[in-house]
């Protein structure tokens, strides 16, 4: 159980969301800046464990029923998900290689102006979404789901993987509480340079590193399925 929170806590520190990130600079920059980002990231929390929720409680028990005839379906799904991942991480090395800079696009940072509730709303809206087609988190649901656990231990899981999947986003905040009142306003905007800059080349790193291992664990056991079933 111990391996399986470790397992589930890297694989939300992989989701490297470098929008997310980008935008903690901007709110805290804002009038009532750190009130703003955390009621964000609030929003944000609440989203990936419902989210989470749902998936393991109804996608992942549908994989359960389907493994009974399909016993590569989890290592396939796994793998699959490697492979996605990895190439994305090609993808955003060579286009930060190309000149490319990581930039959220203005239409999302108008958002970020909203009023309280509705950044809130905003916050687990936009996570939602990105949850849908991340393969990480659907690779994380799914190793949570299909191990037939308890509730509470469900719940747990998942809560360690939407706060590990924020990290990087409640770092940045923390940064600005520990950084002196007179320099706050530097230092984000030096994090916003060095995100814009190098953010993408970073999260493509993660990705790359990520793919591999996925691959690499979780190949075998697809292929022992594979030939089991024949």
């Amino acid at each position: 159980m111990i391996g399986l929170f470790g397992e589930v806590a890297g694989l939300g520190l992989a989701a490297v969301d470098v929008v997310g990130i980008v935008f903690m600079p901007i709110l805290l920059a804002q009038p009532r800046g750190l009130r703003r980002a955390l009621v964000f990231l609030g929003g944000s929390l609440v989203a990936l464990v419902v989210m989470g929720l749902v998936f393991t409680t109804g996608v992942g028990k549908v994989v359960v029923r389907l493994t009974d005839r399909m016993p590569w379906l989890v290592p396939g799904i796994e793998v699959a998900g490697g492979v996605i991942v990895l190439a994305v991480g090609i993808y955003m090395v060579v286009r930060t290689a190309r000149g490319a800079k990581a930039h959220a696009p203005d239409s999302l940072v108008e958002r970020l102006a909203l009023p309280e509730p509705a950044l809130f709303a905003f916050g687990a809206g936009l996570v939602a979404v990105q949850s849908v087609i991340d393969v990480v988190f659907v690779v994380a649901m799914v190793e949570i789901g299909t191990k037939g656990l308890a509730l509470v231990s469900v719940v747990g899981l998942v809560v360690t993987y939407a706060v590990t999947a924020l990290a990087i986003q409640a770092a940045v905040v923390v940064a600005y509480v520990l950084t002196p009142v007179g320099r706050r306003a530097q230092v984000m905007e030096a994090l916003t340079a060095w995100l814009t800059r190098s953010g993408e080349l970073w999260a493509g790193v993660v990705a790359l590193a990520l793919g591999v291992a996925l691959i690499w664990l979780t190949g075998p056991d697809l292929v022992a399925a594979l030939h089991g079933g024949r």
